[in-house]
């Protein structure tokens, strides 16, 4: 972009007063992350990164912000682990605790049946307490929705396919926020999976609309509380809706 153009822009307000050079490479930025106008970019203050929320209260936070969760219950020790389990109703998910990438670490048991395997799977996980969650069935894919702060670009929300494949099928689009409706169906056209959301070989479609709900409410959450890096993976989507099944959140302190 011509740097005469590039001086329009801030004479008007749209790029941040941070230096020629770094406010062109923001607008190339811009353009290869997706077709959004520069004066909708979202450019936070300096914030480095603060805390890292455990999965309860990460989930306790986004939900007051519309994100939909499956049902749970805390569990310290293995005593509760049964009674929280019969009040969920089985089948359920145990997790570990404490631990930010559960599959790695063993922290993570799907699809148990009763308490045998419930208190079997407990004792095998290197952690005191647990969260046992309801078990979502009928889901048509699993997508991965994260937040980044780019120093020099603002908040760079990432759509991928998710779940304990993602770093294999590397299949991800990205955007700078804000977001609406249309730019995140958009992206999630480019995606490989796409054609899992539509219902692929008789299989019933995702709740696009869900989906889209979903990240505006991750994005609604990033810009009230302007945290360092968020991620949901998995969310878990099918033709009844979109659900948060994990999360991270890294909260951010601000600095003038």
């Amino acid at each position: 972009m011509p740097e005469a153009v590039a001086h329009q822009l801030v004479s008007q307000g749209v790029l941040p007063l941070c230096g020629m050079p770094e406010a062109v490479e923001a607008i190339e930025v811009a353009a290869r992350v997706g077709k959004q106008t520069i004066c909708n970019v979202l450019i936070p203050p300096k914030i480095t990164a603060s805390t890292v929320l455990s999965e309860v209260r990460a989930k306790q936070a986004l939900t007051q912000h519309g994100l939909r969760l499956p049902k749970s219950q805390r569990a310290d020790g293995t005593e509760m682990l049964a009674e929280s389990a019969r009040e969920l109703g089985f089948p359920v998910v145990l997790k570990g605790e404490g631990v930010a990438h559960k599959t790695e670490a063993g922290a993570v048991v799907t699809g148990i049946t009763d308490e045998q395997q419930l208190f079997a799977a407990a004792k095998a996980m290197p952690v005191d307490s647990f969260l046992v969650e309801q078990m979502i069935t009928g889901t048509t894919v699993e997508l991965l929705i994260g937040v980044v702060l780019d120093p020099a670009h603002g908040y760079v929300l990432t759509l991928a396919a998710g779940g304990t494949l993602t770093e294999i099928l590397a299949d991800s689009t990205s955007m700078i926020l804000p977001v609406q409706s249309e730019d995140v169906r958009n992206a999630l056209r480019k995606l490989r999976v796409a054609p899992l959301l539509d219902g692929y070989r008789g299989a019933p479609p995702a709740n696009m609309g869900a989906i889209v709900d979903a990240v505006l409410a991750l994005q609604s959450y990033v810009i009230a509380e302007m945290p360092f890096e968020i991620e949901i993976n998995p969310l878990m989507c099918g033709p009844d809706g979109a659900i948060a099944a994990d999360a991270l959140i890294t909260t951010g302190e601000c600095h003038d």
